[in-house]
């Protein structure tokens, strides 16, 4: 049987470097087959929570359960052994105990059968990559944030290596009757910049975004994006 690679990884996880007894580990893995029959029970997966590889993901799965009152009654007459196995599960699929061991995992190495190959099907909203590049270019390749953010050379065009960011992402176009795709909505941003806005956290993004939005405000209204600071903020944090 072809097992999913994270059940392989958090089994010989606890095993091999939390030491964890067999008959924990067991435990473990009985609350969450359970917990993935329920929510394959409720369409929320195909069969297993390993088969869920973005911890993005797991979390609104974490989420969901919690908020679920048949959940919860469940796991109250279970004496909270289904919250403790997916909480331990989160715990190692969000890094939680990795940070001391480098030399560790290298005893987690191990062959990890084939998968079944298919084909992710989603659907986007189309994008230029023309305006893009026109709205990097007009910046001057200067970082909108900071002008004195520098970085490398760019071999493709002999400027500052900058890249294009959709300050309303567009993901949310269906909540605006007029396109993001626009000149308005695109900013100029160092690559630390840029990656700070989708992965920092919330405190160290605050000024970012206030400054992107004052920067942008009447040119977002003028492309027909009317939206308020505090909607603004709560959309793209």
């Amino acid at each position: 049987m072809n097992e999913y690679v994270l059940m392989t990884y958090y089994i010989k996880y606890l095993k091999e470097i939390r030491k964890v007894s067999d008959s924990s580990v067991k435990h473990y893995q009985d609350a969450l087959r359970y917990i993935s029959r329920y929510l394959v029970q409720k369409e929320k997966i195909k069969q297993s929570v390993y088969e869920i590889q973005d911890i993005g993901e797991l979390e609104i799965i974490k989420a969901y359960l919690y908020a679920d009152p048949d959940f919860m009654a469940l796991d109250k007459r279970g004496h909270q052994m289904y919250t403790a196995g997916f909480n331990n599960y989160y715990k190692f699929a969000s890094g939680e105990g990795f940070a001391n061991i480098h030399r560790q995992i290298e005893i987690m190495d191990t062959v990890v059968p084939v998968g079944t190959r298919h084909e992710n099907v989603s659907t986007t909203w189309k994008r230029s990559t023309i305006i893009k590049v026109q709205s990097i270019e007009s910046a001057g390749y200067h970082c909108e944030v900071n002008p004195e953010h520098n970085t490398f050379t760019a071999k493709s065009t002999g400027h500052p290596y900058m890249e294009g960011h959709h300050a309303l992402p567009m993901k949310l176009q269906d909540k605006f009757s007029s396109s993001l795709d626009v000149y308005a909505n695109i900013v100029c941003l160092c690559p630390i910049c840029h990656r700070l806005l989708h992965y920092g956290v919330d405190s160290e993004k605050e000024n970012v975004i206030s400054k992107i939005y004052y920067d942008r405000a009447d040119c977002l209204a003028a492309s027909g994006i009317m939206i308020s600071r505090n909607d603004f903020e709560k959309l793209v944090v």
